[in-house]
């Protein structure tokens, strides 16, 4: 994983590579928010290019999508975007998009970094 935290535009970079599983993905967010880097209220914008999620199904991203629920405000209630360039990733994404509609985060799906930044950014 690697974590790059923009204090100026308030946003946690996340970036992952490689095959993903639940447990590689929910780490990383654990890690990303307990980070020094990370302050509470920061947008996160995980970056899925180089990712394949193909280990992952609509019940495990339904479960995933309600893992944010247990932490404080400042970390559930935030702004996240994920940035996928193939369509497998870019689904599933969406699918967390539509399962994380129950919890406070507002997530939103894209395909360039640019879109998700200037989204964060609103």
């Amino acid at each position: 994983m690697e974590l790059r935290a923009d204090q100026a535009k308030n946003i946690a970079y996340i970036k992952l590579t490689g095959p993903l599983t639940k447990e590689i993905i929910l780490d990383a967010f654990d890690a990303a928010v307990s980070d020094r880097k990370y302050r509470n209220g920061m947008g996160r914008l995980w970056d899925f290019r180089d990712v394949d999620l193909s280990a992952l199904d609509s019940s495990i991203i339904a479960e995933m999508a309600q893992y944010s629920a247990k932490f404080p405000p400042g970390i559930n209630d935030v702004k996240v975007a994920f940035v996928a360039n193939r369509e497998l990733e870019y689904g599933l994404s969406r699918m967390f998009e539509a399962y994380s509609m129950d919890v406070k985060t507002t997530v939103s799906v894209f395909y360039t970094l640019e879109d998700a930044e200037a989204w964060l950014s609103e």
